[in-house]
């Protein structure tokens, strides 16, 4: 437990990883939560659909809580929280309007929100959540309401950056509070907790990036000889309205395609943004039709905008490429526009996708082709450098990336001067514990994954996973026997079934493997061995020896033995 004199910062997720972002922050017995996101699984993951913190460090400490801080309202950021709050409780979620707007769907669709205390909180005012007086800035990302987070603590001010990427000319007018970060500077900040992601990227080509995409989607849109298929990800609201504004230069309509996409869109329209007095999406008159719409239009006039940038299998785009949607099919001289970034591990399906597209004789185009379809959210270095410069904490911790991404940021921090003992790269679990003179990894909390598989409904063990990639390496051995109750002798034919084994269908070794299944049951019986666990260990054991003998393959030896 953290002393008076210190507070102690915990990643349970989002170190040395991009995604499953989930920090706690400990001030005495007092603790509240930074984001609770998701990361997805990876090729070997088999059966998993998504990926959460290891809340169990939470869990034990529920009456310690005090709430959780929401940054901003993508997936890595906010995923988890229904699974939180099962795991933990009701308890407070501060954020921002649409942050929390975003949430309450996800919330509802868990039958939750009744368990959820949502407050919103403006920018400018500090909030007052347990010990912690915590002021939100606001930061340009790709999706609104992005702020960054000042806890004052015991031992100073401490900032987790959030998601951020310094724009100069936003979509969305409100641009990063610069000042108020200087501000934050200018007081003193202890911990800079901040983005990593970007930490590798040179400054950006062009100092007003979102303007080129606009002026980039506008040109494309004017030369596609057909329909425009824009696939992004459906948070990203500042792209959708870039999309509306070019198709609305161009004289096309645009539709949605998506569940997802559609719910944030219609949250967004009618969703005001309490400072600027706006919606959050504004689109352009009789530009935003229904899908059904469309067929009265030709289709140089149209515009769709599709989930599944990302090639889930499910998502709108997925099932198009595939001829499965049942209300829109691929015409040869359409384009496909990935107005995103391929997030890691995801490279394989999306060009399975964009391979069935050009099967069906689509453009396509994404941010490999042409750069200027898209931009990233996150800061590049000089936006990295700046937040040091405008914040000059007295001790940096890089988070939100690989651990790639966090030592290039801590080599930018050494660059213009920062000491490396006041910079300090995370893992998951490490317990940094800051005092007024010091930050430093003081122990370590389990910090593991949650495997959940949404359409088993519950979760999967690391133990599941491995048996699932023991299949699909080697395969399966299925012996079934009959013994005698009494004796254990073995009656009747042995009957060998095997799935996904290479050398199934070697007539030769499966009468072996059958004399072996009769030895070993003969001997067990000699032995008068009759407890039906000890059985099916010896008869696993003898069949497993003698395939990777025969074969030097390790097939998954499951042994039923049913007593006569």
């Amino acid at each position: 437990m953290a002393t008076s004199a210190s507070v102690r910062v915990i990643p349970l997720g989002g170190a040395g990883e991009i995604g499953k972002n989930m920090y706690v922050v400990e001030s005495g017995d007092r603790m509240v939560l930074i984001d609770c996101g998701i990361t997805f699984p990876k090729n070997d993951q088999m059966g998993v659909d998504i990926i959460l913190p290891d809340f169990s460090y939470v869990a034990d400490r529920r009456d310690n809580l005090e709430g959780l801080i929401l940054t901003h309202g993508h997936e890595d950021h906010i995923g988890a929280v229904p699974f939180l709050i099962q795991a933990v409780g009701r308890m407070p979620i501060y954020g921002r309007r649409f942050t929390l707007g975003l949430l309450r769907a996800k919330l509802e669709e868990h039958r939750l929100l009744d368990k959820a205390e949502l407050i919103e909180v403006p920018y400018g005012t500090p909030v007052q959540i347990g010990p912690f007086s915590t002021e939100f800035v606001p930061l340009t990302h790709s999706t609104p309401d992005c702020s960054a987070v000042a806890l004052s603590t015991p031992v100073g001010t401490i900032v987790h950056t959030g998601d951020f990427g310094i724009e100069f000319a936003p979509v969305a007018g409100r641009r990063s509070d610069l000042a108020a970060l200087a501000r934050l500077g200018e007081k003193g900040v202890q911990l800079l907790l901040a983005d990593s992601t970007n930490a590798e990227e040179g400054p950006m080509p062009s100092p007003l990036p979102t303007r080129d995409v606009q002026n980039e989607l506008a040109r494309i849109f004017a030369l596609a000889r057909g329909r425009v298929l824009v696939t992004t990800f459906s948070s990203h609201i500042h792209r959708v309205q870039q999309v509306l504004d070019a198709a609305y230069a161009d004289g096309r309509v645009v539709a949605l395609v998506g569940r997802s996409l559609m719910r944030n869109v219609t949250m967004a329209t009618n969703l005001v943004d309490p400072e600027t007095g706006e919606a959050y999406l504004r689109p352009p008159p009789g530009t935003l039709v229904k899908l059904r719409e469309l067929e009265s239009r030709p289709r140089d006039e149209q515009v769709l905008v599709c989930t599944g940038s990302q090639g889930e299998p499910m998502a709108a785009l997925s099932r198009i490429a595939r001829g499965e949607h049942n209300q829109v099919k691929i015409a040869p001289g359409d384009t496909v526009l990935y107005s995103s970034s391929t997030v890691p591990g995801n490279e394989l399906a999306v060009n399975e996708i964009v391979n069935r597209l050009v099967r069906a004789d689509a453009d396509f185009i994404t941010e490999r082709q042409n750069p200027k379809v898209h931009v990233s959210g996150h800061g590049s270095a000089s936006d990295l450098l700046l937040m040091l410069e405008l914040i000059r904490p007295r001790f940096l911790a890089p988070i939100h990336g690989e651990a790639r991404h966090q030592r290039a940021h801590a080599a930018l921090a050494g660059a213009v001067g920062m000491a490396s003992d006041r910079i300090t790269v995370l893992d998951n679990g490490d317990v940094l514990e800051v005092t007024a003179d010091s930050a430093s990894v003081v122990d370590r909390v389990n910090a593991g994954l949650t495997y959940v598989d949404q359409a088993g409904g519950g979760d999967i063990t690391e133990s599941v996973l491995r048996d699932r990639r023991h299949l699909s390496d080697d395969g399966l051995i299925l012996v079934v026997a009959r013994v005698d109750a009494s004796t254990g002798q073995p009656l009747g034919e042995i009957e060998i079934v095997t799935r996904g084994f290479g050398s199934g269908e070697d007539e030769e070794l499966i009468e072996e493997t059958r004399a072996c299944v009769e030895d070993s049951l003969t001997t067990s019986a000699g032995q008068r061995v009759v407890e039906m666990g000890v059985l099916q260990h010896q008869l696993h054991d003898a069949v497993a020896g003698l395939i990777r003998k025969r074969t030097s393959q390790r097939p998954m030896v499951v042994p039923v033995i049913l007593e006569v």
